[in-house]
C-alpha cells in the first residue's frame, strides 16, 4: 500500500515539475537566488565564500539518516529524494526537492542526527555550508549570520505549512 501510495506521489510530482520547470528561474546563478533571499548582494557573496561546490551524479547518496549533520547543502540544479527509514526497516520517499532550496538546515542548526536520506534523482550541483563555517559566520559575521538564520527560519516555515497541508489531503 505504501509503495503504491509513494509511486502515486512521485509521478505527480514529476508531472507538476514537467509543467513548470521551464517556467521558473532555473538558470538563476547561486548568487542570484541568495542575494534574493538574504536580501543583499554583499551577504550572498560572503555566504558562497563560506561554501564548498559538490556534484553529484543520479543515484548516489548525499547523506545518510542517523550520520551527524555536519552541514547543510544548497541545491542550485538538480533534484534529490528524501527517503526515511521507518522502524520496520522499510523505506518511504516523503519529498523531492529541487533546485533553489536547502536541506540539512535543521541538523546543522540543532545539531541532531540526519532525520532522513538525501538522494540525487538527477545529476545535481550542490553548495555545502559545513558546521565549522556556519560556527564562523556566527562567531565573525552578525549581519551573515541573522540573515542566514531569517532564510533558514522561512524554509522550515514553508516545509512545515507544506506537511500541514499534506497532513490534512492525507486525513481525508
Amino acid at each position: 500500500m505504501t509503495s503504491d501510495f509513494d509511486r502515486a506521489l512521485e509521478k505527480c510530482e514529476r508531472a507538476v515539475i514537467a509543467k513548470y520547470l521551464p517556467k521558473v528561474g532555473a538558470s538563476r546563478t547561486l548568487h542570484d537566488w541568495l542575494a534574493e533571499d538574504l536580501g543583499s548582494a554583499k551577504l550572498a557573496d560572503e555566504l558562497i565564500a563560506y561554501c564548498e561546490k559538490l556534484y553529484f551524479k543520479k543515484g548516489e547518496i548525499i547523506a545518510t539518516q542517523g550520520d551527524p549533520a555536519d552541514c547543510m547543502h544548497f541545491i542550485l540544479s538538480g533534484r534529490v529524494a528524501i527517503i526515511v527509514q521507518l522502524r520496520d526497516g522499510r523505506t518511504v520517499r516523503v519529498r523531492s526537492l529541487g533546485f533553489h532550496t536547502t536541506i540539512g538546515e535543521m541538523g546543522l542548526i540543532s545539531r541532531q542526527k540526519r532525520s532522513a536520506t538525501i538522494k540525487a534523482e538527477a545529476d545535481s550541483v550542490l553548495y555545502a555550508l559545513n558546521v565549522e563555517a556556519y560556527q564562523r559566520i556566527a562567531r565573525e559575521n552578525p549581519a551573515l549570520s541573522h540573515a542566514l538564520l531569517t532564510y533558514v527560519i522561512a524554509v522550515m516555515a514553508d516545509r512545515l505549512a507544506f506537511a500541514s497541508k499534506a497532513m490534512g489531503v492525507l486525513r481525508r
